[in-house]
């Protein structure tokens, strides 16, 4: 997939054409909330995302700076992803995803995360960020 084309000024607009599917959404939940970073690891998660699908919505998340990739040190046909600085900004947004969701779901979603969110949202975005910064600044040490 190539970068986003311009259709409009609109900042909506443009969020929806980065996030608008579940696909993309699902990857970063799996990065920031289950440390996912891998094709593989994605590829294999239980909603099903078809190979495609997700080289597609990987390949836009790159193109867009959303995440970066680096090769595997332990395995040289593998590449593990990480969040860029504009990665880092969606941490909130997701915070706030999942709170939605963990409240209205009828299942109530994952009350690990809903509780960590009400004891302190502000808390758990500074560490899911902090998290996010030392992964990455470990796979990519020249960044630092």
């Amino acid at each position: 997939m190539k970068a986003i084309g311009k259709r409009s000024t609109c900042a909506i607009s443009y969020s929806l054409d980065l996030f608008g599917d579940k696909w993309t959404l699902l990857i970063l939940r799996d990065m920031i909330f289950s440390k996912k970073n891998s094709w593989l690891e994605w590829k294999n998660g239980y909603e099903g995302i078809a190979p495609s699908v997700l080289t597609d919505r990987v390949n836009l998340l790159t193109n867009e700076g959303v995440i970066m990739k680096k090769v595997s040190e332990k395995n040289a046909s593998k590449f593990l992803y990480y969040l860029t600085n504009k990665g880092l900004d969606l941490i909130p947004l997701m915070v706030d995803l999942m709170e939605f969701g963990s409240t209205y779901h009828l299942e109530g979603g994952s009350k690990y995360w809903l509780e960590k969110i009400k004891k302190n949202k502000n808390k758990t975005i500074e560490d899911l960020r902090a998290e996010m910064i030392t992964a990455r600044n470990e796979a990519f040490p020249e960044m630092i």
